[in-house]
């Protein structure tokens, strides 16, 4: 396992500039802030399903809402989950109130040309489509979405696709997570990743080559052969990533 360096304060951070071809950002946690939504979808649905039984709402975070559920009910029939999953769609609609963009994600976007960037999610299609609208931010035309992808994250399936999306190889893409789900799928895909502190602590990111506090604090520039050029000051970096 790649050795990480200790974790200094969040006040020193090391000034890293990368080039990549290809931006892949997760949703939750990323471009939109939906966090709590999600929990109190997950709260109400253990409610329903899990009556006095402690539910672990961590171990949603970053995975696709079918492997949660098949982790409590294994041996659930495909209808039966399918009711599941449209239960689970129904309560994310009611809780579209409070989602909202993260500070600078539409404005990065913004700067990229679309056939350099787009979104890998554990979330549904029909999720992803009405989170990114309710947050002001437009659905690229071709993206990954949980229920487009046999095995969820953690495995490296999403983001290899992602990639070819792109018609980049992974290693020559960024992926920009926040949760340990993610990276690892990331990681396992031979993707850098780039995790931001919104829905975990930047102890439990450390698998990640670079950890930033937001995404307003990433600038990217564009040259002559639409290759982006990042740079941002990093919390911590790990000790094999090269700037």
């Amino acid at each position: 396992m790649s050795s990480v360096v200790a974790l200094r304060p969040q006040s020193a951070t090391f000034a890293v500039e990368i080039a990549v071809g290809g931006l892949l950002f997760d949703m939750d946690g990323v471009l939109v802030s939906s966090t709590s939504g999600d929990e109190r979808c997950w709260t109400r649905w253990a409610a329903r399903h899990l009556p006095g039984k402690l539910f672990d709402l961590r171990q949603a975070h970053g995975r696709r809402a079918v492997d949660t559920i098949r982790n409590h009910f294994p041996a659930l029939d495909h209808a039966a989950l399918q009711t599941h999953l449209a239960e689970l769609d129904a309560l994310a609609e009611e809780e579209q109130c409070e989602i909202n963009a993260y500070p600078g994600a539409r404005e990065l976007l913004a700067s990229l040309p679309p056939y350099r960037w787009t979104v890998v999610t554990s979330a549904s299609e029909k999720m992803m489509r009405g989170r990114l609208a309710a947050a002001g931010i437009s659905t690229p035309r071709q993206v990954v979405a949980g229920d487009m992808v046999a095995h969820g994250k953690p495995a490296p399936e999403c983001y290899l696709k992602g990639a070819a999306l792109l018609s980049r190889r992974p290693e020559d893409c960024l992926v920009i997570e926040d949760a340990p789900a993610g990276i690892s799928a990331a990681n396992a895909a031979g993707c850098r990743v780039l995790a931001v502190v919104t829905s975990h602590r930047a102890e439990e990111l450390q698998q990640a080559d670079w950890i930033v506090s937001s995404l307003d604090q990433i600038e990217v520039r564009i040259d002559e052969t639409a290759t982006l050029n990042l740079s941002f000051p990093a919390l911590v970096r790990r000790a094999d990533s090269v700037s």
